[in-house]
C-alpha cells in the first residue's frame, strides 16, 4: 500500500480537477479503504479582487465500488453550493447525491447488476456490498416511471470505451450533427494535451453525460459503446439452471474462507458455521487440513441444498463466470506466471487490487521462491476474470510468443 501514490488512486477512480485525492485512511480490523479527497480552490483572474469570505464546508460520505477485499469509501469536504449542484444529471462517478449511502459509480453498477440478474442475495456477494443497500436500490429501480426502465444502462465515464472513442481506438458512427461537434472539439483539446490524464476524465465524464441526456436520440450509439438493455426489455425466453457444487479443488472455497469473496446469505446457521471454517482454514497448517474443511462444507450445502437455493444460485453463477477463461489462461507450470512476478513491467495495470495483490506475492517469491506463489497469481486472474479481460488477453498474447 505504501507504494502507491494518492494520484495512483485518483486514477483509477477517475477523479479529476478540480476535485483531488487528499489521503487515505486503512483499517486493518474492520477491513475498511476511506478515500479522503476534496475540491481544489479555483484561483481568480485577478487575485486581488478575489473575496475573502469563505463559504461553509460540509463533509459527506458514501460507499463506493470495493477494491479487493476493501470496503470502500469515499469521504468529501465540499462548499454547501457545491455539494448543492450534485444532481443526477450532474455529479462525478466518484460522489454521491446528498442524501444518499453509496456513489453514482456503485449506485450504477447495482443497476447493471440488476439488469443481469434480480437476486438481491448474488448481487451483494458479487459487489460485496451489504443486502440492504442492493435491497434499496432496487426497490428505488423497481418503481422509476417506465420511461426510465426502457433506457439502457450506460458504461460509466471511468469505463475505457470514452477515453478510446476520444482516442479514436474506437470508431464511434452518428448522424446527429450535436454530437459531431462535441466530439470534434474534445478530440481536439485532447490533441492539443495528450499528457493531460485529468483532461481525459473530465472529457469522458462530458461525453457520457451528452449519452445520457439525448438517450432517445442514440439508440445506435448506445449499441456502439456496449450499453446493456434493461433486463425487462429482453424478451429471450429464460431456462432453468441447474444448481452445481463448486470442486473440492475450486479456488472460490479459498476465496471464500480467506474472506476475499462474500459468501450472501441470510441464515444464522450458516453464518456462524462460516465464522468458524473461517477461522480454521485460515489457522491450518497444512493444505490437506484446508481440504478437510472444504468438504466439510461441501457436505453441508449437500444435506441442507433446499434450505440454501439462494446460496447454491450464488456459487453457481461463480462457476460459470470461471468457465469463459479457464480454457483460455496459460498452465500454471507456464514461465509467464515467473515474468509477472520478478518482472514489473511486463504487465501495467491501473487495478489496485491487483497492484496489492502482487507486491504481497512478489515479495513473498522473490524471498523464498516459493511455486506456490505461481499458483496463487494464475487464481488471482481466473478468480477476477470478469474486471480483467484487457490483463488477460495481454497474459496470453505474451504467453503464445514466448
Amino acid at each position: 500500500m505504501e507504494s502507491l501514490k494518492n494520484e495512483d488512486f485518483a486514477r483509477v477512480l477517475g477523479v479529476y480537477l478540480p476535485w483531488v485525492v487528499k489521503s487515505l485512511e486503512l483499517s486493518t480490523d474492520s477491513d475498511s479503504l476511506t478515500i479522503i479527497i476534496e475540491k481544489q480552490a479555483e484561483k481568480g483572474r485577478f487575485s486581488f479582487l478575489t473575496s475573502n469570505k469563505k463559504q461553509q464546508q460540509v463533509t459527506r460520505r458514501w460507499q463506493h465500488v470495493r477494491i479487493g477485499h476493501y470496503s470502500t469509501y469515499i469521504q468529501a469536504t465540499m462548499a454547501l453550493n457545491d455539494l448543492a449542484e450534485l444532481t443526477e444529471s450532474h455529479c462525478p462517478a466518484f460522489l454521491g447525491l446528498d442524501g444518499k449511502k453509496i456513489t453514482r459509480e456503485l449506485d450504477e453498477t447495482i443497476r447493471i447488476a440488476h439488469s443481469r440478474t434480480s437476486l438481491p442475495d448474488i448481487i451483494s456477494g458479487l459487489l460485496g456490498v451489504s443486502p440492504e443497500i442492493i435491497e434499496t436500490k432496487i426497490r428505488e429501480i423497481e418503481t422509476e416511471d417506465s420511461q426510465a426502465k426502457k433506457l439502457a444502462v450506460l458504461p460509466l465515464e471511468s469505463d475505457a470505451v470514452w477515453r478510446d472513442i476520444l482516442l479514436d481506438k474506437t470508431k464511434l458512427t452518428t448522424r446527429l450533427l450535436p454530437l459531431k461537434l462535441l466530439l470534434s472539439r474534445l478530440k481536439l483539446d485532447i490533441n492539443r494535451n495528450p499528457d493531460d490524464k485529468a483532461l481525459m476524465q473530465r472529457s469522458s465524464a462530458e461525453l457520457r453525460n451528452f449519452f445520457d441526456r439525448h438517450a432517445l436520440q442514440l439508440k445506435s450509439e448506445y449499441e456502439q459503446v456496449g450499453a446493456t438493455q434493461n433486463r425487462s426489455n429482453q424478451s429471450a425466453p429464460q431456462t432453468k439452471v441447474k444448481l452445481v457444487l463448486p470442486s473440492t479443488q475450486n479456488p472460490i472455497w479459498h476465496s471464500i474462507l480467506m474472506g476475499e469473496m462474500d459468501l450472501p446469505t441470510s441464515s444464522m446457521p450458516l453464518q456462524l458455521s462460516l465464522a468458524h471454517k473461517k477461522n480454521s482454514y485460515r489457522s491450518a497448517e497444512t493444505k490437506a487440513e484446508q481440504l478437510d474443511i472444504i468438504r466439510s462444507l461441501q457436505i453441508f450445502f449437500k444435506r441442507n441444498a433446499k434450505k440454501y437455493i439462494s446460496e447454491l444460485k450464488f456459487l453457481t453463477e461463480m462457476i460459470s463466470t470461471q468457465q469463459t477463461v479457464s480454457d483460455i489462461l496459460p498452465p500454471q507450470n507456464h514461465d509467464i506466471w515467473k515474468k509477472l512476478l520478478t518482472d514489473d513491467k511486463i504487465l501495467s495495470s491501473d487495478k489496485i487490487n491487483y497492484r496489492l495483490f502482487l507486491s504481497k506475492e512478489k515479495s513473498k517469491y522473490l524471498k523464498e521462491q516459493d511455486e506456490e506463489c505461481l499458483k496463487n497469481i494464475r487464481d488471482f486472474f481466473f478468480q477476477n476474470s470478469r474486471s480483467m479481460k484487457e490483463e488477460i488477453a495481454l497474459i496470453n498474447s505474451l504467453a503464445k510468443a514466448s
